[in-house]
């Protein structure tokens, strides 16, 4: 959830392997360009895919996570989904192995999903984004101030993370 919550997706999803399949309805898909994230993630990794409905981007969510040989799945949905439908999606990660990202742009609801975080631009000069675990079913949460190494040369390198986090109470 947040402002930058697509920014945070694609930072997750660019330290999987295999392609990225990115699931919008046709309104929000037609908006995101896979060139604008290069910086943090290789364009030609992600698929993107439109529908024309809630159900078909559940359905086609579902899909991609139960596929296997792909690395994560993101799914933009206005409200986030229901506990039904977080459970049939966490039950097709786990079968296929797959890391899977639902983008909230309106409220939340209860659900199965193992974290919840809420991320945002930062507004102070140390750091570019603030992202905080608002909900963890295996422990506490917290606030990581993230800013991304400007390096070129490390671009795209499967054993480097690029970016410092520093954890803040």
């Amino acid at each position: 959830m947040g402002s930058s919550a697509d920014v945070f997706a694609l930072f997750a999803a660019s330290r999987t392997s295999g392609p990225v399949v990115w699931i919008a309805d046709q309104a929000n898909n037609a908006s995101f360009s896979p060139t604008g994230a290069q910086s943090i993630i290789d364009p030609t990794r992600i698929i993107s895919v439109a529908c024309v409905s809630r159900a078909e981007s559940l359905w086609a969510t579902e899909q991609a996570l139960r596929m296997g040989g792909i690395g994560a799945v993101v799914v933009e949905l206005w409200d986030g989904p229901s506990l039904k439908e977080s459970r049939r999606l966490q039950l097709a990660a786990e079968e296929g192995g797959v890391l899977g990202i639902i983008l909230v742009a309106g409220r939340a609801q209860t659900s199965a999903t193992q974290t919840r975080w809420f991320c945002k631009a930062s507004s102070k000069r140390d750091a570019k984004w603030v992202w905080e675990m608002i909900k963890n079913k295996n422990g506490l949460g917290g606030v990581w101030r993230v800013d991304v190494a400007d390096h070129d040369e490390l671009k795209y390198a499967s054993d480097l993370v690029l970016m410092a986090a520093t954890t803040t109470a």
